[in-house]
This record gives C-alpha cells, structure tokens and sequence, in this order.
C-alpha cells in the first residue's frame, strides 16, 4: 500500500495529481463576495480621500488666515427624505418582477406555488403606498 492510498479515498493507481477531481462551484460565491467587499474597500477609500483634501483645505485656510466657511468644518452627512411613495413603488416593482421570474421558471420543474413569494414585497409596496396616502402624500 502506498502513501496516496492513505490520504485520498478512491483508488490510488491513478497517475493524475488530486486536484484534478475538484469541483471548482465554490469560486462563484467566493467571487462575489470578494467582489463586495472590493466595493466596500473603494467606497472607503473615496471617502478618506475626500477627508483628507477637506482637511488639507482647511490647513491651507488657517495658514493663510483667511476665515473658514462655516459648513467646511461640520460634515453631517446628507440624509434624504423618507419618501414612502418611492420604496413603495418600488417593492411593488420588485414582486411583480419575482412573480413573473417564479412562474417563468415552473417550466423547469420549480413548484407553481412559488411565484406567489412575490406577494411578499408587492404587499409591503402596497402598504408604504397606503401610508403615503393617508399621511397626505407629503415626505415624510
């Protein structure tokens, strides 16, 4: 018995190195992951670099004695408006967009039961909708 016999199952009289038998499925989600995580890192990166150029405008304005602008030293992040009307529409949007996917793919042997998962987000888009509506159609 050889060494390769006690380390891979199967039969070990095969000349082919081990790695020829992997399956390589894995990579896709790895991908994906490394790539939002690569999106992440970039998004931060941009806003450091844009801390540190605000910051070096502000060294530059002291050195010279000129007075700051008051919204330079203060960086509140700008926030949008709740509008219940949009994400409504767009729950809405994507139920629809489920419920057509899932009844497509009932021809692929998926069950016909599961297209009704659309009712989900489609509901919830109806109710931001309603609420929108009952509050005036004003943002909130």
């Amino acid at each position: 018995m050889n060494l390769l016999a006690l380390i891979a199952p199967g039969p070990a009289s095969c000349g082919l190195p081990l790695a020829v038998n992997l399956d390589f499925g894995f990579l896709v989600p790895l991908g994906g992951m490394a790539f939002v995580t690569a999106i992440v890192f970039i998004d931060m990166l941009g806003k450091a670099q844009k801390e540190k150029l605000r910051h070096e405008t502000v060294r530059q304005a002291l050195e010279k004695g000129q007075p700051l602008p008051p919204g330079l030293l203060e960086s509140e992040p700008v926030q949008r408006a709740r509008d219940d009307r949009r994400a409504g529409l767009i729950a809405i949007a994507v139920g629809v967009a489920l419920f057509v996917i899932f009844s497509a793919l009932r021809t692929a042997g998926v069950p016909d039961g599961i297209k009704w998962i659309g009712l989900i987000p489609g509901l919830v888009g109806m109710a931001l909708l309603v609420n929108w509506a009952l509050e005036g159609g004003k943002k909130n």
